[in-house]
């Protein structure tokens, strides 16, 4: 052994047989109010930091329940004062989110290994704080949701937002603005929930019945506008529907009997809890079920059903001459401004497509009577795929009076567009809005596709510095695109990406419990795919799913600054299937100079906004 090397055994020995040597350390650490600390003895390493974590852990949680809330939460057992369960959670959520930052000292002493794992008090208050932020983005997404007329959003994030505030030592005391105001949250958010509730109408427009089951149309609304999106569940006389998606205003209720004028009213229940929805966010679901619920009455309607007509949809023409996207004004409060920006857009390429009711309502009277083979000469070959994958996609029935709008786009006509409702075989529901591409050449419709949401189309719609084709263009691609997931278009997807795209998918990785990585936090980890891993797993996950259901917000737009027509496109992703359901943000970097051709060169995924860049941009590639 070398001299160097001999040094440094010696002085290792001294290290680890001498606790005299931290003394000074440990007693400053165990002295002072700057730390939590927590102590433990074993005969080997592990077993001796297993001790003082766990000691740390009841150091923290010990010292959060005295000082907060959360020590009311306790009951007696034995004779011998316990945290409640949910209490525990909570307090769980705090002090093992802290751990990524302890720190240890280890010695050898009467030939057992000692730990002494410690943590500045500041890294528990950083917990709080980023708690608190999370809280805050919620209001501010709810916010941004309700002058969308997305209540479906808007009553999910602020609902979360009162149960996180739950959790947090400061809840009564935390304040966000709001409009330009600072609003205790405490007391904003079950006034501005109840108020929701308070602006949300429905009526009935029609039924329609079969063997023992009637079913209704309902008109959702809030302050009068259709609701952008919104999930409720209904009562069939016998027990409460799986939860129903309504879009653009239209929903349905189904009621048990079809005999006429039997039902009287229908009890309609809005979903805001959002509970099959916690998963897609850890915290969330971490704490949510270890918190008190908070129940709100006015969540419960009882819509009176008068004399109802028995549906029959009628295709007809939208003569009101403004462009599809006016009815995208985000609020009552913002109808002024939204109607400006709109009609700034010039997003007003509507045609008369009198020419094509006939069409339309042979394609529609096929649907009502299940017969789907009746419409097939009003579609190209490639259309009537399209259109058998989507009629059978979850029994399609048609649940609102449609009044087409018709826009000339490149070589065709848009009709816009045919409510449809679809349920699966877990009885979950979706209300879609349905678009008729119909070939001008031909006559026939060669594609369909579900519409965008008026919000999204309004977010389109303000960038009018681009021209109305190429809004235009983008709506399609977005619409073509999200419809392409829901009908499982394999080939059109492997269609669309580049032979050599950059596909990058982030996921949220959670270091295995072991010594060697115990304090490194979660982080996103990105793995990227080239084009045929991707379809080879995407063609996996449609063979797994009875369905797919993607629900896109908040979107930017960029155009790049040369190539034509390449755009970044930005959006919040909600993803729902049968068995799986996540949140993150998508990004897509697409030549769009031939709309019917696009073309995907950059497909990124990720489960948060990465803390440097956010979401991914045109700037990062």
């Amino acid at each position: 052994m070398s001299k160097i090397l001999r040094i440094y055994a010696v002085c290792f020995s001294l290290v680890a047989s001498c606790p005299c040597l931290f003394s000074q350390s440990i007693s400053e650490i165990k002295g002072s109010k700057k730390y939590y600390y927590g102590e433990g003895i074993g005969s080997t390493p592990k077993r001796a930091e297993d001790e003082a974590l766990q000691s740390l852990l009841n150091a923290i949680s010990v010292t959060l329940a005295s000082e907060t809330f959360i020590g009311s939460e306790q009951v007696t057992v034995n004779g011998k004062a316990e945290f409640t369960e949910s209490a525990k959670a909570i307090l769980k959520s705090y002090s093992s989110a802290t751990l990524k930052n302890t720190e240890k000292i280890e010695w050898q002493e009467d030939d057992a290994i000692h730990v002494l794992c410690y943590l500045h008090r500041a890294e528990v208050k950083k917990i709080f704080a980023e708690r608190e932020e999370k809280i805050k983005d919620f209001v501010a997404i709810a916010h941004e949701a309700e002058l969308k007329l997305q209540l479906a959003d808007a009553l999910k994030y602020y609902y979360w937002a009162l149960l996180l505030l739950q959790s947090h030592p400061d809840g009564n005391t935390i304040s966000a603005a709001v409009d330009g105001s600072e609003q205790k949250l405490s007391l904003f958010l079950p006034q501005q929930i109840n108020r929701l509730f308070d602006g949300i109408s429905c009526k009935v427009t029609g039924k329609k019945t079969e063997t023992n089951l009637t079913i209704y149309n309902l008109l959702l609304a809030y302050n009068g506008q259709p609701v952008s999106n919104l999930e409720y569940k209904t009562h069939d006389g016998r027990s409460w529907s799986r939860v129903i998606g309504a879009k653009n205003g239209a929903g349905t209720a189904e009621m048990i009997g079809d005999k006429p004028d039997l039902h009287k009213s229908i009890h309609l229940l809005v979903e805001y809890e959002f509970g099959d929805e916690w998963k897609t966010d850890r915290e969330v679901d971490a704490i949510l079920p270890n918190v008190k619920a908070i129940s709100f009455k006015k969540a419960s309607l009882q819509i009176e059903i008068k004399k109802v007509e028995k549906f029959d949809p009628v295709a007809s023409v939208d003569t009101s001459g403004d462009s599809f996207l006016d009815s995208s004004q985000p609020s009552e409060a913002e109808a002024k401004p939204a109607t400006n920006a709109v009609a700034k857009a010039g997003i007003t390429a509507s045609v008369d497509g009198a020419q094509y009711l006939p069409l339309l309502q042979k394609v529609q009277n096929a649907i009502v009577a299940r017969q789907y083979g009746l419409a097939q000469d009003c579609f190209t070959a490639e259309g009537f795929d399209i259109y058998k994958k989507l009629v059978g996609n979850g029994k399609a029935v048609i649940c609102g009076q449609p009044n087409y709008k018709f826009v000339r786009f490149d070589d065709g006509i848009l009709a816009r567009s045919l409510p449809m409702r679809f349920t699966f075989s877990n009885r979950r529901q979706f209300v879609e809005n349905v678009v008729f591409d119909i070939e001008s050449a031909t006559g026939k419709i060669r594609s369909l596709q579900f519409a965008v949401s008026d919000g999204m189309a309004y977010d389109v719609a303000r960038n009018d510095q681009w021209n109305e084709y190429s809004r235009m263009a983008i709506i399609n691609f977005i619409e073509t695109y999200q419809t392409a997931y829901a009908l499982k278009r394999l080939d059109y997807l492997k269609s669309i990406f580049s032979e050599d795209a950059l596909i990058i998918v982030g996921r949220v990785v959670h270091p295995a419990a072991t010594v060697e990585n115990r304090y490194i936090p979660p982080k996103v980890e990105q793995t990227r795919y080239d084009k045929a891993t991707y379809m080879k797993n995407l063609e996996q996950c449609f063979r797994s799913q009875e369905y797919i259901n993607l629900k896109f917000a908040d979107t930017n737009i960029t155009k790049a600054g040369k190539g034509g027509e390449m755009y970044g496109i930005q959006m919040q992703q909600d993803y729902f299937s049968a068995t799986y359901g996540d949140k993150g943000y998508l990004f897509l970097y697409v030549d769009l100079n031939d709309p019917f051709k696009p073309i995907i060169h950059v497909r990124t995924w990720q489960p948060e906004k990465d803390p440097e860049i956010g979401v991914y941009n045109v700037g990062n590639f």
